[in-house]
């Protein structure tokens, strides 16, 4: 029998350990997932990517300038046959050199306004990709929050099963005690020795749980998986959310609708470059140049020249087989689907808002019932436990009355913590999770 206690007590030992960790409150929780986690980190490299490919250079809105250079050596055997009258040249070792440099300039004056659009496709690339960055903070705020509240809702699993082995430890050593003076039956501690080893089993999976739910979120903050992790059980609750009020907030500032009307504009803006293809293209080049050539043998030993050139080239597309033709069909089509995409986003956001909401109104429900229920369960429970300790009631009842206490309380804390994700899943539906969790920083 001895062998339970030992047992119950390494794990009791096991839980103040668990205690004696700092305490890493939600707000510090999402500041180390912004810092650290991966996918985050990801997503800001590439929006800063696409902030980069979206300056005017880069769509080709400014001149090219290129300073290029040359030179030239060769030592060749010649051999030149001149008119009658001039003497003809045979040499071996012949050299010549030539050294030339340019700087030049070229732009394109006007292709149907196509750089233009080009540029500001790349800026729509760059908000895009911001929108990205912003729902993967957001996906990863989400499971943040979600593994922090169950760590917490199993921090309190434990506890209660711990509790529920204290009392069927307890009851073990009555029954022992009472079975040595012949106050009650071998069956009696054989029972109660049956309930102490299904709480022992019951509080080991709770911990396993614990951990394997703390490792999970160790990786998300970027943290190495077996760092001790102490959460706090504190949760405040958002009072009055207007359903309506969240449907508006939503259509304005929702990460899904905001990323379909960005994709409606780089639709417009592809059709334009599309279009631009249609336009003559004008494009101005200029140069000055430098160029010194030696000879040893022939009529100009040398030559050497400097200046200015410059000119300008027109092009008109007048038949390329239909390619532009196709182009323009298929921005035009893309932009379509891109207007019917950001319809059924704004529908599927508001059908997410109003369910969101009504998740959190149920769980709130839920919630009030859970906790009169934890009220009733303690009260049958203390009034069992009386009479069980009278002798009035048997230990299949008195552990009825136990199971349903801890059942009634563990409840109670999952629905306390579903309610604050559902909260949050809410703000998050809304495009106010940010804003609800106190982020006012730059998330890029």
């Amino acid at each position: 029998m001895r062998t339970w206690r030992i047992i119950a007590l390494s794990l009791a030992a096991h839980g103040a350990v668990l205690v004696a960790q700092d305490t890493l409150s939600l707000d510090q929780a999402i500041r180390l997932a912004l810092a650290n986690e991966h996918g985050i980190r990801i997503a800001r490299n590439d929006a800063r990517i696409a902030e980069e490919q979206s300056s005017a250079g880069n769509a080709g809105l400014l001149p090219r300038v290129d300073a290029t250079g040359r030179g030239n050596y060769s030592n060749q055997y010649s051999r030149l046959d001149f008119a009658e009258g001039i003497p003809d040249v045979e040499r071996d070792g012949v050299e010549s050199t030539t050294l030339s440099g340019q700087l030049g300039l070229s732009y394109t004056l006007f292709n149907g306004m196509g750089n233009f659009a080009a540029h500001d496709r790349a800026v729509l690339n760059a908000h895009l990709a911001d929108l990205r960055a912003r729902a993967q903070v957001e996906a990863t705020l989400t499971q943040v929050i979600a593994l922090y509240y169950a760590l917490a809702s199993l921090d309190q699993d434990v506890a209660i099963t711990q509790r529920i082995l204290d009392i069927s430890n307890d009851r073990m050593a009555r029954q022992e005690g009472r079975a040595e003076l012949g106050g009650s039956g071998r069956l009696d501690v054989l029972n109660a020795q049956v309930d102490l080893q299904a709480d022992s089993t019951t509080l080991i999976q709770a911990r396993l749980r614990r951990a394997s739910t703390a490792r999970d979120l160790n990786v998300l903050l970027g943290r190495a998986p077996d760092m001790e992790l102490r959460v706090s059980h504190r949760i405040g609750f958002a009072q009055a959310l207007a359903e309506e009020q969240l449907v508006q907030d939503a259509l304005r500032g929702n990460v899904q609708v905001a990323s379909a009307l960005a994709q409606v504009r780089a639709a417009e803006a592809d059709q334009r470059v599309a279009r631009a293809l249609r336009w003559p293209r004008l494009d101005l080049s200029a140069a000055y140049g430098v160029t010194d050539q030696r000879n040893e043998v022939g009529v100009v030993l040398g030559t050497y020249t400097r200046g200015l050139s410059g000119g300008l080239t027109l092009s008109v597309p007048l038949f390329d087989g239909g390619r532009v033709n196709t182009q323009v069909e298929a921005a035009r089509l893309r932009a379509e689907s891109a207007a019917l995409a950001e319809q059924q986003a704004r529908l599927q956001v508001e059908r997410d808002v109003r369910n969101a909401y009504t998740a959190w109104s149920s769980q709130r429900q839920i919630l009030r019932i859970q906790d009169d229920a934890v009220v009733t369960a303690r009260l049958n429970f203390s009034r069992t436990n009386d009479l069980y300790q009278a002798g009035q009631i048997t230990g299949l009842q008195f552990r009825q009355a136990q199971l349903d206490l801890a059942n009634a309380e563990r409840l109670a804390v999952v629905a306390g913590f579903n309610t604050k994700v559902a909260e949050l899943q809410l703000l998050r539906a809304s495009g106010g999770l940010t804003q609800g969790l106190g982020i006012t920083e730059d998330l890029r």
